[in-house]
């Protein structure tokens, strides 16, 4: 119980306490850390905390306990004797991989025997103190197959994960390069990993010829014998785990299977753990990107050019300015729709990402109006680059039938600053573009 404390505390990061009820009273089994602690045994502050476990069922609740929230998930690992996993802090938006985890911890301890117990609870130790020193998907599914492949000595593993397209595709290998399936896809519901992600169930084959229907779509393996177990948090299928060619040419046992569902609880933590990192990651890009264009929105050049023009100052060096107008633009929207002029915006903005250097920043600016930061560059060479995108747009032309004809120009207003503030570079070549404008559009303007 100590090093199964551990382990999930050290995925967490926060102090976790499994907690039992016997003899008419609560009492701490196992904590991870020194502070904060719950009550001692038969301490009046039990009261509150029986209350809130009497509802734990598959679910998860909250508890305050000397100003200190835990989350509590029910367990009941033992027979008669109920118990509660408590983790400092308030983990409600992650209910799914918690409830997961104790109903893991739950099949585990009431299936396995005491040896079993023993060795899994070292396997689930070594796996989740190393996830908790990990991250990136591909990293954590690796990690979680080395351990696995270890676990359930197996030749061969893989693990898979849903796609945003609505499939599965194999990021972690063990026993064969990922290169031979990285470029796979796997529809769910057909062939064994897409079988048990579309049904959430873990599937136990001692004897693949035994099974028609998967013996005709099973490449040749040294054995007839494969687990895959999916991993889960709450109704969601994180991705599923299958082994192969047990080491000793045997069949797999139940007891593979149960170690494999086990194992599957701690990777469920870290994926879900992961996938929370790549939805803040795309919540934060959403905020400075302009969805149609995919350029920096306004809001992120405002926060950029303020940075470049101090950095300028500090080094004494030049930024440069350029104000980008699509020439006639409303009468394209005019003529051929919305839709087209939302080709041309992107369009544009393709050529304007391929006409500067990496660090230079393209942002719509509003409209089909762009801004074009370039720091370090002086009048010349700024120049030269416009003249360059000028040039490109007026030459390219859409590639539907409808668009073909269509003639797109661009106006361009440069200013180069070396101690200049944002709103008077900005107002400089703002005039410099109405210069461009009034000179005949199509031409850069400095």
């Amino acid at each position: 119980m100590p090093k199964l404390t551990a382990m999930i505390a050290a995925v967490l990061q926060v102090k976790v306490t499994f907690v039992g009820h016997a003899n008419g009273t609560w009492a701490v089994l196992a904590e991870s850390g020194e502070e904060p602690r719950l009550p001692g045994p038969g301490v009046q502050a039990w009261n509150g905390f029986s209350r809130v476990a009497a509802l734990l069922e598959d679910s998860v609740q909250t508890w305050t306990h000397e100003e200190t929230c835990w989350t509590l998930v029910g367990l009941n690992i033992r027979a008669g004797v109920p118990a509660v996993l408590a983790v400092e802090g308030d983990w409600m938006a992650s209910t799914a991989p918690l409830v997961q985890l104790g109903k893991d911890l739950r099949f585990a301890h009431r299936a396995l025997s005491r040896s079993s117990q023993a060795y899994l609870g070292e396997a689930t130790h070594r796996l989740t103190r190393t996830l908790g020193r990990v991250s990136g998907l591909g990293s954590v599914c690796s990690l979680v197959l080395r351990h696995v492949a270890r676990a359930v000595p197996s030749r061969i593993a893989a693990f898979a994960v849903p796609t945003d397209a609505d499939d599965l595709a194999i990021v972690a290998t063990h026993g064969y390069p990922l290169e031979l399936v990285e470029r796979v896809r796997i529809t769910p519901g057909r062939g064994v990993i897409g079988s048990v992600y579309s049904s959430r169930t873990p599937l136990w084959v001692p004897d693949v010829s035994q099974r028609p229907d998967l013996h005709a779509r099973r490449p040749r393996y040294r054995t007839n014998s494969f687990v895959a177990v999916p991993v889960t948090a709450g109704a969601d299928v994180l991705g599923v785990v299958c082994v192969t060619d047990r080491l000793d040419n045997l069949a797999f046992t139940k007891e593979d299977l149960l170690t494999l569902r086990t194992l599957a609880a701690p990777a469920s933590l870290a994926l879900d753990r992961e996938r929370a990192k790549r939805r803040a990651e795309a919540f934060a890009q959403a905020a400075v990107i302009d969805p149609v264009s995919g350029l920096f929105n306004r809001r992120y050049f405002h926060e950029r050019l303020e940075d470049e023009l101090h950095r300028a100052q500090r080094h004494k060096t030049p930024v440069a300015l350029m104000m980008i107008d699509i020439d006639d633009f409303k009468a394209v929207n005019d003529q051929f729709g919305h839709l087209a002029g939302d080709e041309v915006i992107r369009s544009v903005s393709d050529i304007l990402r391929r006409s500067v250097r990496r660090f230079d920043l393209c942002a719509r600016f509003g409209g089909e109006e762009f801004s074009i930061v370039m720091p370090g560059s002086g009048p010349e060479h700024a120049a030269v680059v416009a003249e360059r995108i000028r040039q490109r747009i007026e030459e390219f032309r859409l590639e539907e039938p409808a668009l073909v004809h269509l003639r797109v120009t661009v106006s361009i207003g440069l200013s180069v600053s070396y101690e200049l503030s944002p709103r008077e570079l900005i107002g400089r070549a703002d005039r410099a573009l109405y210069s461009a404008k009034r000179g005949g559009k199509n031409r850069v303007v400095a």
